[in-house]
């Protein structure tokens, strides 16, 4: 069992899980792989740590999703699977319990460092465009046709971690692979519409109230914007998803690096970071024990928000070359 099949062929029970808050990558390879185990004749169950989002509720209608809260129970299993992440830790309460079950590990990412992760096998390409791409080149070494569940939740992985084809790492594999889902009866309108067209009406006083808070730091180069505690609360309510705040900031002229600080009800402060150019975010965020990639990145700071503000301004300085707050900088309207 020293290869990633042999641990598939291996197990019969196998629980599949993902990184807390799961996005439409994780759950859309999970639905891939449930399906790819079916097809071995294996039992699949997916257990994330968080509810699956109303964004992806259209997943539901052919793929069971539960959440895991400490002291519910588990169904049977004697394999686990990490999607999308490495670690046990970024699957909350849930990891705990995994991790005292026993039972193997295997890790599906497409993050810098997955394969130091938790997993006693692991299968990852830092360069693919997504988990679910990785979990489409199993179906091919496995020699397993694809069915139509599994190319919906491979689509969704892709155009979710491509930013629908617009980011860099929208590669010939990925426009092949996506043109691909397409043949097994995809609809890419119909999945847009499930995603963006269903918005809680408070959305949009919640997306014009973070773009207020913006403030252009490092000669204009770095554009940062803070929710507190009260404004993530009125985001939770309506089911905003704040990756929303980012774009926008990536478009003006002259920004390298966006910044989007939200203050958690624990009292950290989880910080995401987006490139447009050559600047390395995730060796930026490894400062604070985060990760993820290039262009892209995130860390949980163990900090105020006011702190973590400062910290990482300074890091995203250095990292630019530039100098962090002074007179020319200037915040958002």
């Amino acid at each position: 069992m020293k290869t990633f099949s042999g641990l598939l062929r291996a197990g019969s029970s196998f629980l599949l899980t993902g990184h807390e808050n799961p996005d439409g990558d994780c759950v859309g390879a999970q639905v891939a792989l449930a399906q790819l185990l079916c097809a071995l004749g294996k039992t699949a169950h997916i257990v994330n740590p968080d509810p699956l989002s109303r964004r992806f509720e259209f997943l539901a209608k052919h793929t069971d999703f539960s959440s895991y809260r400490a002291g519910d129970g588990l169904p049977e299993f004697d394999t686990v699977i990490l999607l999308d992440c490495s670690q046990l830790s970024r699957v909350g309460a849930l990891g705990k319990r995994l991790a005292n079950s026993g039972a193997p590990i295997g890790v599906i990412d497409h993050h810098v460092g997955g394969e130091s992760g938790d997993g006693c096998v692991s299968y990852v390409d830092v360069t693919a465009a997504s988990t679910g791409a990785l979990v489409r080149r199993l179906f091919r070494e496995l020699e397993l046709p694809l069915t139509r569940d599994a190319a919906e939740g491979i689509f969704l992985s892709l155009v979710s971690d491509t930013g629908w084809f617009r980011y860099s790492n929208a590669d010939r594999e990925v426009f092949a692979m996506a043109g691909e889902m397409l043949t097994f009866g995809v609809q890419p309108s119909d999945i847009y519409d499930a995603i963006y067209r269903r918005n809680h009406p408070d959305s949009p006083s919640v997306l014009c109230d973070s773009l207020a808070r913006h403030r252009l730091l490092c000669g204009g180069q770095l554009a940062m914007v803070s929710m507190d505690k009260a404004l993530i609360e009125r985001g939770l309510k309506a089911d905003f998803d704040t990756d929303e705040v980012l774009e926008p900031l990536r478009c003006i002229e002259g920004v390298e690096v966006v910044a989007l600080l939200k203050e958690r009800f624990d009292g950290t402060v989880k910080c995401s970071l987006r490139a447009r150019g050559d600047v390395d975010v995730q060796s930026i965020v490894s400062q604070f024990g985060g990760g993820g990639h290039k262009k892209a990145a995130g860390a949980t700071m163990r900090l105020g928000l006011a702190e973590a503000e400062r910290a990482l301004e300074q890091a995203i300085a250095t990292a630019l070359g530039a100098r962090p707050a002074a007179s020319e900088d200037r915040p958002g309207p």
